[in-house]
């Protein structure tokens, strides 16, 4: 890695880091589901798709926005960690279902919002 990706990898995962401490502090719990972070998880799961889409697509993106984008800014975007500390901090106090359906509805959107943006990279 030269210093030009590093640079790349260190400003996007500060300004993904930022954005999501904005967006989290917007709906950070709904009735005790996670709603900021699933949403900030969404995000950086349909970008990765998008970014992933335009590269299988035959898009020439450059390699330092691959890496700003793809490692820089979804990486600091996207917090697999709080996700589990929130699921866990459900699971403790008894909230089975809303842990369960945090889970569920983590991976389902972020799943499909990777799908969601790799076909419309297409275009």
């Amino acid at each position: 890695m030269n210093a030009k990706m590093a640079l790349a990898v260190a400003a996007g995962g500060a300004l993904g880091a930022l954005f999501r401490f904005y967006l989290s502090g917007l709906l950070p719990v709904y009735r005790d589901f996670p709603v900021g972070t699933l949403m900030v998880n969404g995000l950086a799961s349909f970008i990765l798709g998008y970014l992933y889409g335009l590269l299988f697509w035959g898009f020439d993106v450059p390699s330092d926005w691959r890496a700003f984008l793809g490692t820089g800014f979804c990486g600091g975007l996207s917090t697999f960690s709080t996700f589990s500390y929130e699921t866990f901090s459900l699971l403790r106090e008894r909230e089975y279902i809303m842990a369960g359906l945090n889970v569920a509805a983590n991976v389902f959107v972020t799943i499909s919002l990777v799908f969601i943006g790799f076909l419309l990279a297409r275009r």
